[in-house]
């Protein structure tokens, strides 16, 4: 098994290691930042060649038909300063992250501090409105309303003048 066909199946594992576990992008990123150094990119030739069906194919050992075959020409690797230059810069914003997740976290908080505050004097509100809204129909002065009986016939007839005889 050659060096490249062990990084892909190795590059395989972790995929699927992390499909199952739920890694975050941030160190699939560290992960692979770790392992740039570790690859070798320049140490074989790779050639590109086309079939007669038009699928390409990429191997380290020339193909039987020379002529539709390409060389590929790869950067180098990037420097050990360029490295640490990146891990730094990887680090930093890393470390802003977490400044920045802290004060979504608190800012959220704040947020949900803010808005329950706000439901429980709305709520008080609309207790004070539904008791003057109660209390607004009500006319009770303290004694109750006596109403006067309607005039009705008299119970004894009046005295009726009769002549004198």
């Amino acid at each position: 098994m050659s060096n490249k066909q062990s990084i892909r199946n190795i590059c395989a594992d972790l995929n699927r290691g992390f499909a199952q576990l739920n890694i975050s992008m941030i160190m699939i990123s560290i992960i692979f930042l770790f392992t740039i150094p570790l690859t070798p990119l320049n140490a074989e030739t790779i050639y590109k060649s086309v079939d007669e069906n038009g699928n390409v194919s990429y191997s380290t050992t020339p193909p039987n038909n020379s002529e539709t075959a390409t060389m590929v020409d790869i950067a180098p690797p990037p420097s050990d300063d360029r490295i640490k230059a990146a891990q730094q810069r990887h680090e930093r914003n890393m470390e802003a992250a977490g400044v920045l997740d802290e004060n979504r976290k608190k800012r959220d908080e704040l947020i949900a501090e803010e808005n329950r505050l706000k439901r429980e004097k709305q709520k008080q509100l609309q207790l004070q409105k539904q008791a003057e809204k109660n209390n607004a129909n009500d006319t009770y002065d303290g004694y109750p309303f006596y109403r006067r009986p309607l005039p009705g016939r008299p119970i004894a007839p009046p005295p009726v003048n009769l002549p004198a005889r």
